[in-house]
């Protein structure tokens, strides 16, 4: 009789302490550990590279550069005023960007006030779809 008392307990205090284990496991992964200092934005998803990308996207103060700095001579010129060698520079830049950067570099461009040459419009949209 004490023998079955005693694996009854054993039992018992096994399923507690796997309880307890797995409890604590899960409350880490839904309630990660912030430090002071490190608390995300009341707004940010957590998923902080996308949100940093979603806050370009809104915010018309932020410009994101794409090794392009050389670009802002072109800013209010008409997109079709460019000269060959002009369009030349864009396409350079252009297909050095990875497919995801596209539109960003090419929002980029418009809060620069810089119009992309207009011979370009079709480039960037076929290599945002390949």
């Amino acid at each position: 009789m004490e023998i079955l008392f005693v694996i009854i307990l054993i039992l018992i205090l096994t399923a507690g302490v796997v309880f307890i284990i797995l409890h604590k496991k899960k409350k880490e992964i839904e309630e990660p550990d912030i430090t002071p200092g490190t608390m995300p934005e009341a707004d940010c998803c957590g998923a902080h590279e996308v949100c940093e990308r979603d806050l370009v996207k809104v915010n018309p103060d932020i410009i994101e550069y794409f090794d392009d700095e050389d670009l802002d001579k072109f800013s209010n010129i008409n997109e079709n005023e460019y000269s060959d060698e002009q369009i030349d520079e864009f396409r350079e830049i252009l297909y050095t960007l990875k497919k995801s950067e596209i539109q960003n570099w090419i929002l980029s461009l418009s809060r620069r006030n810089i119009a992309l040459p207009t011979i370009l419009h079709d480039e960037a949209r076929m290599l945002i779809l390949e």
